[in-house]
């Protein structure tokens, strides 16, 4: 999925196939994933994922998703997310080594905002649901930005969010 160090390779690298749909159940309304399985490292002392597994693998999908879409990596000067609410839905636990499907959406964008929603799916079915809403802002000032016509264009093309 990658395209040399530092790349993320391009959209089509991230989507939902059929093999990802008919293995994890994943509805047709996803199309950017990640498979992988679950690290040690994602378990706590009870032989579960640990809560904070669940956000830092929706962390690297979300970079990746706007990398993959054409938004510039994270800089002082560049509008980026920051995160203003979150909400998750635990719905069936995950344990070490089994096969997993991460996916992320953009479900409604407004000027400088936007909510995303992701799920975490095993192979019988979704696993945990999150969604976070996010504001646009220049990291220098703290300033508010608008989300970029071509950020807008790519997520709309990919997502087909509601706007507003």
């Amino acid at each position: 999925m990658s395209s040399g160090l530092g790349g993320h390779g391009s959209l089509s690298d991230y989507a939902v196939t059929d093999e990802l749909r008919a293995r994890f159940h994943i509805p047709e309304e996803w199309r950017f994933a990640i498979p992988k399985l679950v690290e040690w490292r994602d378990c706590d002392g009870f032989a579960h994922v640990n809560h904070t597994a669940y956000f830092s693998w929706y962390e690297s999908l979300r970079n990746i998703y706007f990398e993959v879409l054409g938004h510039p990596r994270h800089a002082m000067n560049v509008p980026g997310l920051v995160m203003k609410h979150l909400e998750s839905d635990y719905i069936r636990g995950l344990s070490y080594h089994v096969p997993i499907c991460v996916t992320g959406r953009t479900v409604s964008m407004r000027n400088t905002s936007m909510v995303m929603e992701y799920a975490t799916w095993d192979e019988q079915g979704c696993c945990n649901w999150s969604t976070q809403l996010f504001v646009m802002i220049v990291n220098s000032t703290g300033q508010k930005a608008p989300i970029s016509d071509d950020l807008r264009a790519a997520i709309i093309d990919l997502d087909h969010p509601e706007q507003s």
